[in-house]
């Protein structure tokens, strides 16, 4: 009878761990219809990783009231470039005393218009028999229409472990299941980014005390300003209008002869690292006229040119290895008085925190890569000063220096309340529809608010009118460029 029990006893604890197992047969991560500069794959990061990995492994344990969940080596990611039914499908489970799980993640853009969704399907398996299949799904929405019209990253690494865990326990039950929007980014941090930019500037350079708190000044655009069509603008101070000009299309004089042209095939070769001979054949030209309110008048013409690069082993010309460059002449009533070089890069994000710039090509994208950022950028001179400027798209920051000096930064953002447009481009309420205004009227209205838009801009506190200036007739350089190639 002794040895009865005591088999009895060994079954009912083998039995027991066998029916305690528990293992995560499907754990994957996708993006659908959308891409990385808006969502990186966090999931690369260790320590995001690390997190989620104990974090799903402890609420199954609590909700299947095991002792182990057995987890994958790694989280599955893809990125699919097109609609499609979202796959939720389990694999035949070969142990069927063990409870089987599927976690399914997608970022998706919806099938019509541009909203954004994260959809979440929990399904856990016992016996073969589904005794849990949960899915949640909310909406991702960026606070400013920028997020759609612009490669603007969408939210942290931190976030995004925040929203995952939410998501992993409304579809265990630990929390209610909602429809609630997630809304993403906030002007504040954006702005504070700014402010920091201007600090650290200052903090670097020993010579120079600090500086007292950044000044906020708005931007006010109206019209296509970002195509090189008529626009006005207006900048304001807390205490008063700095100034006010508008861009007209065409010219009012005959243009000085160019007088930069050597200049500009050296800056070429620094920037890209190409050497290059060319002369200057115009593949195509646009050109227009800044008029400031008291009279002041500068010529802008916009060349994309061809250029001809040669080997250093022989003279044959390899004209496909670069893309057409596109140049900014500026000219006042008498000479040329500036010029600027646009180039565009993509800079990667890695897990590891390295940066990388990478050519429109592609490059090669390492294991450790998880994601990239569309940068912006401007070389030049103006009225006899360097300058460059800088957007990061994924940031929604533009920096212009001077030399080593800040001359102010941009929030991309548009502050005003009663507009849904950036960059003269609008979204639906609904999100389906995304529409550019066509308006090119000769000098379009500041006055009536629902058309402009409203962008801070950034200064030290004791900035010049004209050092303003400067860096506003760099700014509108570099939304040329952004917006004509």
């Amino acid at each position: 009878m002794k040895t009865i029990y005591t088999l009895a006893l060994v079954f009912l604890v083998f039995y027991g761990a066998v029916a305690q197992q528990a293992e995560v047969v499907v754990f994957k991560h996708e993006l659908r219809w959308t891409d990385e500069t808006r969502f990186p794959n966090y999931l690369k990061v260790p320590a995001i990783r690390d997190s989620v990995f104990s974090e799903t492994k402890q609420e199954l344990m609590n909700y299947l009231e095991v002792n182990d969940v057995k987890l994958p080596g790694q989280i599955a990611y893809k990125i699919t470039s097109g609609f499609g039914k979202l796959k939720v499908e389990m694999p035949p489970n070969n142990n069927g005393n063990a409870s089987t799980i599927g976690i399914f993640s997608f970022i998706t853009r919806a099938t019509s218009g541009y909203a954004m969704f994260w959809n979440f399907t929990v399904i856990i398996q016992q016996n073969n028999k589904t005794i849990l299949q949960k899915e949640v799904c909310h909406e991702l929405e960026y606070f400013n229409v920028s997020g759609y019209t612009e490669a603007k990253r969408w939210m942290s690494a931190e976030k995004f472990q925040e929203i995952y865990n939410r998501m992993l326990h409304e579809a265990l039950g630990v929390i209610p299941t909602t429809d609630e929007k997630i809304v993403l980014g906030k002007k504040e941090e954006e702005e504070e980014e700014a402010r920091r930019l201007l600090y650290q500037e200052a903090q670097e350079k020993e010579s120079r005390s600090l500086l007292t708190e950044p000044e906020r000044n708005m931007l006010k655009l109206n019209g296509a300003w970002t195509s090189a069509g008529n626009f006005a603008a207006i900048l304001l101070s807390p205490a008063d209008t700095v100034f006010s000009f508008h861009f007209k299309e065409g010219w009012t004089w005959e243009l000085a002869k160019p007088s930069f042209g050597s200049v500009l095939s050296s800056l070429f070769t620094e920037v890209t690292g190409f050497g290059i001979e060319y002369d200057q054949k115009v593949l195509y030209q646009k050109k227009g006229t800044m008029i400031f309110e008291d009279g002041q008048k500068f010529a802008i013409k916009l060349k994309w040119i061809e250029i001809a690069t040669r080997t250093s082993l022989n003279d044959d010309v390899l004209s496909s290895r670069i893309m057409a460059p596109l140049v900014a002449e500026v000219y006042d009533e008498k000479e040329q008085v500036g010029y600027f070089l646009y180039t565009r890069l993509q800079e990667s994000r890695s897990a590891v925190g390295i940066k990388d710039s990478v050519g429109n090509s592609g490059g090669n994208p390492d294991i450790n890569n998880i994601g990239y950022d569309l940068v912006h950028h401007i070389e030049g001179s103006l009225l006899g000063k360097p300058i460059f400027a800088e957007y990061n798209e994924g940031r929604g920051i533009i920096k212009i220096k001077s030399g080593d000096e800040i001359l102010g930064v941009m929030v991309v953002v548009n502050c005003n309340p009663v507009n849904r447009s950036a960059g003269n481009v609008s979204l639906s309420k609904n999100k389906r529809i995304m529409t550019s205004s066509g308006q090119n009227v000769v000098k379009p209205s500041l006055e009536n608010e629902k058309y402009v838009e409203w962008y801070p801009v950034y200064f030290s506190a004791n900035a010049t009118n004209e050092a303003r200036e400067i860096c506003v007739e760099t700014l509108v350089c570099l939304f040329f460029g952004i917006g004509n190639m």
